[in-house]
This record gives structure tokens, C-alpha cells and sequence, in this order.
């Protein structure tokens, strides 16, 4: 259930008003920001550390975050549902890992278009533990990350954001967040790979293109996976889709509107979270409603990367 709660001036962070909003640019101007939490900066020094922690081994080992079966009640699939099919992926989008305080573990993020050009959108319950817990650790995002190979290398986190009421309530309807990066060999993540606009206010009805990263255990190509489909309302602060074969690790998947096969980028109008966390079985994904919420969080992000 998600609550509107006014922003507390400690937050620092006004921006101008102005009317309804379809695709946003990298940081336009939107409502009043709404509450954020950030983890503070990680230092240098401790992103080396970071990048030296996920040698081929541990990547390779790290386990999902999500709990998405291959079977709910002996049912495995659902023909009207499309399939998701293997492919190279795209430099925008790639595996995101880290330490939730349990073991190694892994989703999916896409660069998103900012000011900053620091900044990698995946869901809240990838980077932050919700109600009652904190930030995870030894954050890192491998772009177009595919059996193990890792051609644009390891980028390690330099702040972490997600909205107040997730980090305080668990909302699921604020099931989003925020990973600020460190520069590499002197060049920031959108300069290198490219980003993807944000569209907020799109509805419930669109047809998506969503990739992301399933386990092994469960696909045993071992590469990213791809699927477009329709799009639909399932609760006010929540659409949902079918496509199987979206197993665990594919949290923080990118939802993207109008994409473009020549460029590889699209519109980010959701990422797979929310409800469920973001769905229970393999082929019902879900994604917490993209509105000026993200928008403002969004621009906190870029403007305290």
C-alpha cells in the first residue's frame, strides 16, 4: 500500500512543479521530491575491494534474490503466456551483485539516462532489505554480463538509493531504486554504454520488451533472456505480465516501452518488483506503477551521486 507522506525538510531536495509527465528527459524538472534514503558515499578504496571481491568464481556461485520457482501446484507453464528466448543481450542492461548479509547473490539493472550519468535502475529489494534492515554490500553492476564473460568489466556502487517508505515499510508500490557508480578508467557508465530514457504515467496497457538474467539452476543457457509482451493493471500501484521463463534473478529487469533494435535502448517505464517481489513463479512478472515518484527519486539519486 503505498502512502503519501509529504517531504520532511531534512531531505534537502526541492524541485520546480510542473504538470503531468509522459517520457522524461535525463533529470526534468517534476513535483515536489518525496522522501529518499541513500546509503552515503562507498569510498573508493572500498570499491576496489568490491571489484577484487567477484572474481568468476563467486559470480558464478552467487544465488538469486528472489524466490521464483519452476513450479507452483504442479503447473509449470501457461500457454497463452510467450516464452522468453536466449540472447546476447544488450551493453545497457547486465547482472547486478551483492552481499545481503545471507550470501552472494545477484539480479538484473539497466542504465537509465541522468545528469549525473552515474546511475543504474534495478528494484528496491536488490540493493536494500526493506522494513527493519539496511543497505546490502559489495554492490556491483557487469554489463551485457553473458556466461561468465564480462566485456565492459565491473562497476562498483558509490551510493545506493531507495525511497523512504521502502526502506521503512517495505512498500511494494515503491519497489525501485537507485545505484550511483564509481567512474572507470576515467569514463562514467552512460558515457561507456549508453542509457535508457525513464517514461513515467504510461498506463497499464503497453507492450514492453523486458530482459534480464535467470539463474542456471533453473535455465541452463546461461545467458540473458528477452521477451515482448503486453502489459496490464493488476492493482492501482501495480501492472503485471506474462511471459515464461523469467526465473530467479531476474529482479530489477527493465520494462522498456518503444525500443529501438538499431540503437538497443528503450523507454524504462518499469523494472520486475512489487508485488511478490516482483512475482512468484516464472511466468507472471510484476512491476510497482512508474509515476513521478520515480521520477523525483530518480533526481535525488543524480543529483547526490
Amino acid at each position: 500500500m503505498r502512502l503519501w507522506v509529504a517531504l520532511g525538510s531534512g531531505c534537502g531536495v526541492v524541485a520546480a512543479t510542473v504538470g503531468a509527465m509522459a517520457f522524461t528527459g535525463d533529470d526534468e524538472p517534476v513535483a515536489q521530491v518525496r522522501q529518499a534514503a541513500d546509503s552515503g558515499v562507498i569510498s573508493a578504496t572500498a570499491a576496489r575491494s568490491v571489484e577484487s571481491y567477484w572474481t568468476p568464481e563467486r559470480m558464478a556461485k552467487a544465488t538469486p534474490v528472489d524466490g521464483r520457482t519452476a513450479t507452483s501446484g504442479g503447473v509449470t507453464t501457461t500457454a497463452a503466456a510467450r516464452t522468453a528466448q536466449a540472447y546476447g543481450g544488450i551493453p545497457s542492461v547486465g547482472a547486478l551483485f551483492f552481499n545481503n548479509g545471507s550470501g552472494d547473490r545477484y539480479c538484473t539493472g539497466a542504465v537509465i539516462n541522468s545528469t549525473s550519468q552515474r546511475l543504474v535502475i534495478t528494484a528496491a529489494h536488490c540493493i536494500h532489505g526493506g522494513m527493519g534492515r539496511t543497505y546490502y554490500k559489495n554492490v556491483a553492476f557487469v554489463p551485457k554480463y553473458d556466461r561468465g564473460k564480462k566485456p565492459y568489466g565491473i562497476w562498483t556502487a558509490r551510493k545506493l538509493f531507495v525511497h523512504r517508505l521502502w526502506a521503512n515499510r517495505s512498500d511494494a508500490d515503491l519497489d525501485y531504486g537507485f545505484i550511483s557508480l564509481h567512474a572507470k578508467d576515467g569514463r562514467l557508465i552512460q558515457q561507456r554504454v549508453g542509457g535508457n530514457p525513464l517514461a513515467i504515467d504510461q498506463g497499464y496497457r503497453n507492450t514492453v520488451n523486458v530482459t534480464g538474467y535467470p539463474k542456471i539452476k533453473f535455465d541452463s543457457r546461461d545467458r540473458p533472456i528477452w521477451c515482448r509482451t503486453g502489459t496490464a493493471k493488476y492493482a492501482r500501484y501495480q501492472v503485471r505480465l506474462e511471459c515464461n521463463g523469467f526465473y530467479g534473478g531476474v529482479s530489477g529487469s527493465p520494462w522498456l516501452l518503444k525500443y529501438n533494435s538499431k540503437t538497443k535502448k528503450g523507454y524504462i517505464n518499469g523494472v520486475i518488483g512489487g508485488y511478490r517481489g516482483g512475482g512468484s513463479v516464472h511466468w507472471v512478472s510484476y512491476t510497482s506503477y512508474f509515476d513521478k515518484d520515480v521520477a523525483n527519486l530518480r533526481k535525488y539519486a543524480s543529483n547526490n551521486a
